[in-house]
This record gives C-alpha cells, structure tokens and sequence, in this order.
C-alpha cells in the first residue's frame, strides 16, 4: 500500500512533466510524418477491415447473443491495444531515454506513465471510432458506457506494473523486448478479442485466470451488454489481487535494477 502512496504522490508532483513529456512522446514517434499520431490507427483499422471482410462478409460469422460480429471485435481490441501499445513502449521506456537515466535527479519511474499517457491520446480516438460502428449498427449509447473508465484505470495499473518489470529487465537484457513480442502474440489469442469466451464454456474457468479477460469483458460489458462492473465481483477481486501484486513487484524490481541502468546503458 505504502508503494502505491508513494507512486500516486510522484505522480501528482510530476504531472506538468509528465503531460509535458506525453506530448513530445507522440510527437517524436511520428515526428516527420503529415497525420502525425493518426497513422497509429492505420494498423487498427486495417486489422478492423480485414476481420470484417473474412468473417462478417466471406463467413457471415454472428456473435454470441446476435450482435454483429464487428462491433464485439472491435470492442475487444480497444483495450487490447491500449495495453499492447503501453506495454510495448513501456519495454524500450529506459533504452530510447538514455540521456534522461543518466541524470541522477531524473524520476525514472515515470517513463512507464508517460507511455501510458501517450498511448491513452490514441485510445480515445479507437474509442472514437467504435462509436462511429456503434451508431452505423444502431447500437444505442448508455450510462454504462461510463463504466469503461473503471476498467481503463484497471488496465493502466496492471500495464504500468508489468511495464517496470519489462523496462528494467530489457535495460540489462536486450532479449527480453523479443520475448515480450511472442508473449504478446500468444496472450492475444489467449483474450476473447476475436472468440467469444462462451464458445469454449468447458474452459472457460481456465480463461478466466487471463487477467486481460476482465478488462476485455469488462468493455463488452460496458459498451455492449450493459451489465455493471460488480456483476462478477470474485473475477474483479483476483483481477486486482492480482494486478495490484504485480503493480507492487514492478515496482520492486525496477527500484532493485535502477542502479545498474547508466552500466548497462
């Protein structure tokens, strides 16, 4: 608990820095180009129109429950990729700053924030267009649709912790940023973004244990079936006994590996 005080506490005291630094962040990943940050949702939106094609169009694939295919998809990506975008930033966070890490006075552990807050800029604009999907299939807008703010502070804890851990370890251990890349392309396929979990109910108790399946079903939740954020409040705890777990060690294990950062650099 203290750790997480004291992480809330530098947060607040660099925040001007920290908005400052998000900024310059987008600007300096597509630094060059005429869109600026909107080429990060080229990719999505390909992704999108392939997906729809092959199954809305070439499969005629329905979602559980009826709902077009697309609009589930698309739901479950939007958090996906926020946390794929923070974590893979989060991992070369302390390698793309060296000339930051080396200056003694300079909060290290803000990168992995700062990352969060550049990858949140583009999540709005994903948001902004599965309400453009929502509205073309008629879906109509709720209070619940609130409820997505509990899961993206949900997802933004688990990101910033698991980004520590893989910071630290790829300042010193280069390989880590290609193991994180498989990781990353099993867990998808572990989340329901593209299934249903309702597809495979014999294992459903096993997918359960994901901790991105309460974040992704959490925005089904919000955006499509209209259910509270407490309907299934056993996953919520082991979501967050296990997030905060993971916060906490983040933190340790970058606090550990700090000192060897300049060294290894």
């Amino acid at each position: 608990m203290t750790q997480l005080l004291n992480f809330f506490r530098k947060i607040y005291n660099h925040r001007s820095l920290i908005a400052l630094m998000a900024v310059r962040e987008i600007q300096y990943r597509y630094a060059g180009t005429v869109v600026g940050f909107f080429w990060s949702v080229v990719n999505p939106i390909a992704i999108i129109a392939v997906y729809w094609f092959v199954f809305s169009v070439g499969f005629r694939v329905q979602a559980v429950g009826g709902m077009p295919f697309i609009v589930v998809f698309v739901c479950g990506l939007i958090p996906w990729q926020f946390f794929n975008e923070t974590l893979i930033a989060n991992n070369q966070s302390i390698v793309s700053n060296m000339h930051l890490v080396k200056k003694t006075t300079f909060p290290t552990e803000i990168l992995s924030v700062v990352n969060l807050f550049a990858s949140m800029l583009i999540h709005g604009l994903m948001l902004a267009i599965f309400f453009i999907i929502m509205l073309t299939y008629g879906i109509s807008f709720s209070l619940y649709n609130l409820q997505f703010l509990y899961y993206l502070l949900a997802v933004s804890v688990f990101a910033v912790g698991l980004g520590w851990i893989f910071a630290a370890l790829n300042a010193i251990y280069r390989d880590v940023g290609q193991i994180l890349g498989v990781l990353l392309n099993i867990w998808f396929w572990l989340t329901p973004v593209v299934w249903d979990a309702d597809m495979m109910p014999a294992y459903k108790w096993i997918l359960r244990l994901n901790p991105m399946y309460y974040i992704v079903e959490g925005y089904k939740a919000s955006f499509i079936h209209h259910a509270p954020f407490w309907n299934d409040p056993v996953l919520g705890v082991y979501f967050w006994a296990i997030s905060l777990s993971v916060f906490v060690i983040g933190g340790m294990v970058f606090k550990r590996l700090k000192h060897e950062f300049v060294e290894a650099l």
